[in-house]
């Protein structure tokens, strides 16, 4: 008999028509995960990913709040998620909050937002790397969390990562379940060659 989870990965394991390297043909986004905590030197690795991103004119336009769980960071963040976010969250070990930079010594920079979701996939995909699934959010409350964090005007909050082991789908809220079978299709018509303008 097949498991819960084993139909959960039929469903999002990505089937790749053309090769892939292996973070991107073995990445989904869990909504479930282990209370196994993640060990400094694997965030260590995880965040120099992100460090080394390119960026336009090496701006480097991004900052990372990392929250764990079972602190009162973790605490204050989870409660900026709206109520969708933290039904299935709260068992990430981790939570991550990404901001853009959107301005600096030489200005404003209108590739911000572009650089920072670079520097986000960089992570991820380390991430996945070593063992980690990662799933991002853009339902929070933004003005909380620029209020918690007291954050300057020229950074902007703008998602916010769970992290971790994925955990033990046999014995997930049926909630979360009917969440993860719902089958995520891909664009086929993605890009047209160009040849004569």
């Amino acid at each position: 008999m097949i498991s819960t989870f084993d139909k959960i990965l039929k469903i999002h394991r990505p089937r790749p028509r053309h090769p892939v390297i292996d973070q991107i043909s073995k990445r989904w986004s869990p909504r479930l995960y282990s209370d196994k905590t993640i060990p400094g030197n694997d965030i260590d690795t995880i965040f120099e990913a992100a460090r080394w991103t390119p960026s336009g004119h090496n701006r480097q336009p991004w900052y990372f709040y990392l929250a764990k769980k079972n602190t009162g960071a973790y605490q204050k963040l989870f409660s900026t998620l709206d109520p969708y976010n933290q039904s299935w969250s709260k068992t990430a070990p981790v939570l991550i909050l990404a901001c853009a930079i959107i301005s600096d010594q030489d200005g404003d920079n209108p590739y911000a937002f572009y650089d920072l979701g670079a520097s986000v996939i960089s992570l991820i995909l380390q991430a996945q790397e070593l063992g980690y699934f990662s799933r991002q959010m853009a339902l929070f409350d933004k003005q909380k969390v620029r209020a918690l964090l007291r954050l300057r005007d020229d950074i902007v909050p703008y998602i916010i990562v769970a992290m971790g082991k994925i955990g033990n789908y046999d014995t997930a809220p049926k909630q979360i379940i009917d969440y993860e079978l719902n089958p995520r299709p891909r664009k086929t018509d993605l890009f047209k060659e160009m040849k004569t303008l």
